[in-house]
């Protein structure tokens, strides 16, 4: 009889052990992200099918609106905290200010022929060597010779 006593009060401590173990174990990252990333977007869904003809209709769709909001600020600051350098949008913002700077030496020209003031032209060309400076780092990331957080720095990107 006390054999038994002694294991079955052995097992529950193990069990009891273990769960606490789980229970303060960290979550993967990632996978939290996959998580949020699934939920939010059922959510998204249902929010559109959700009818609004009604006063409550209408109160619990901006409820459920408020909702998503909050799990997308979530899922957002759970993935800048694994991504502090936000590699997976970093293409895109450095084709996204290439253009912006093609933009601006094309504005800038036509400024200065229309204004006919060579001040223009001289600040055209300084943007232009700077897009050309941030196209050889974007095929030097392409090649993978860079990292992001080098070239960040190198050309003084904010993480968004």
């Amino acid at each position: 009889m006390n054999k038994k006593i002694i294991v079955t009060a052995g097992c529950i401590m193990v069990v009891s052990i273990l769960s606490t173990a789980v229970a303060f174990a960290k979550v993967d990252p990632s996978e939290k992200i996959k998580a949020l990333e699934s939920e939010f977007s059922s959510k998204v869904k249902k929010f559109y099918e959700m009818p609004n003809k009604t006063q409550e209709e209408a109160d619990a769709v901006v409820v459920e609106g408020k909702k998503i909001k909050q799990l997308d600020i979530e899922k957002e600051a759970l993935r800048r905290e694994t991504d502090p350098d936000d590699e997976a949008h970093f293409l895109n913002s450095l084709e996204s200010y290439i253009l912006g700077l093609s933009t601006g030496v094309v504005e800038l020209k036509e400024r200065a022929e229309r204004e006919q003031n060579p001040e223009f032209l001289k600040q055209a060309e300084k943007i232009e060597q700077k897009k050309s400076k941030f196209e050889k780092e974007k095929k030097a990331y392409l090649n993978k010779e860079k990292t992001v957080k080098q070239l960040r720095k190198e050309l003084d990107l904010p993480v968004n």
